[in-house]
């Protein structure tokens, strides 16, 4: 996700962005996860697992943004293709 947005600096709008994308597939594989679940194993829908998995997924999004800010990746030192 974050490749998407390396044309810009880091900036709490950046930030923003990247989470709210994550976010949002995040939300979307969930609605795909019960919908499937529900068409062929009709097990129970667990919402503490919907949540941690979402739960999960932004906080991996804020690492990988904390790593590519560790690291130095913006749109200065990124090489236009």
């Amino acid at each position: 996700m974050l490749w998407l947005f390396f044309k810009e600096e880091f900036s709490l709008r950046f930030i923003l962005k990247i989470l709210a994308g994550v976010l949002i597939i995040g939300i979307l594989w969930e609605v795909f996860e019960i919908v499937v679940n529900n068409a062929t194993a009709q097990n129970p829908w667990s919402a503490i697992d919907s949540l941690s998995d979402i739960l999960f997924d932004v906080l991996g999004g804020a690492l990988a943004i904390f790593y590519f800010y560790v690291k130095g990746y913006n749109s200065s030192n990124v090489k236009n293709s």
